[in-house]
């Protein structure tokens, strides 16, 4: 019987959305075709929980320490993007802003791939962030980020700007200078110290 219900109720959603299609005019269809080339820019911006801290110190000739967090802290970033549309699926490009976190406010610069799923403007895609970070304390210091994850572009059929919905999952690596308060037999110069966060966001953007 149960069966029988999900069977009815899979074929009352299928069936309008099978007959609105077919009720589409070439024109319509073509309107809400995607048709992707050429340069495409953009801003977007993430609101993230980091869920995990590794903070990993390592002083010359001596063991690495490393201490653990694991409680929900907030960060996020605001980022200007352009990119490249290779073809009606792939895009690649740059984007560079500012990671502002609890911790550590960064500048990430990264190269950037998205995937575009099926034909229509709007659509699923994947994408993947990977690069570089860098934390001015006393100079330029550089780290790492990578993140990914799913995301959904409406786009109407009129309009030439698209919205972007994204979730994904973020590690960024950072190297600040090591606070050194008190005597110590060794040198600051000696001493390496990173921070590892990861988290989860959510985020929207905007593209042209």
């Amino acid at each position: 019987m149960k069966r029988l219900l999900l069977a009815v109720l899979l074929l009352l959603v299928a069936i309008p959305s099978v007959e609105a299609k077919r009720r589409e005019t070439p024109e319509e269809i073509e309107r809400k075709t995607r048709h992707y080339s050429g340069w495409e820019w953009g801003a977007s911006a993430r609101f993230g929980l980091v869920f995990y801290e590794l903070d990993h110190m390592r002083i010359t000739g001596e063991s690495a320490v490393k201490a653990y967090q694991s409680q929900t802290k907030l960060g996020g970033n605001i980022m200007l993007n352009g990119g490249y549309l290779i073809n009606n699926h792939w895009r690649v490009g740059l984007e560079a802003g500012a990671q502002i976190q609890y911790n550590h406010t960064v500048v990430p610069i990264y190269a950037t791939a998205h995937y575009f799923y099926g034909k229509r403007k709007n659509c699923l895609f994947n994408f993947l962030n990977i690069g570089t970070n860098i934390l001015f304390d006393n100079g330029a210091r550089f780290g790492a980020v990578g993140a990914g994850g799913v995301g959904f572009r409406f786009q109407g059929p009129e309009k030439n700007h698209k919205i972007d919905i994204m979730v994904g999952y973020q590690a960024i690596m950072m190297t600040p200078r090591p606070y050194l308060d008190g005597s110590y037999s060794f040198n600051a110069k000696d001493v390496r110290l990173q921070e590892v966060n990861q988290s989860v966001f959510i985020g929207i953007g905007v593209a042209f």
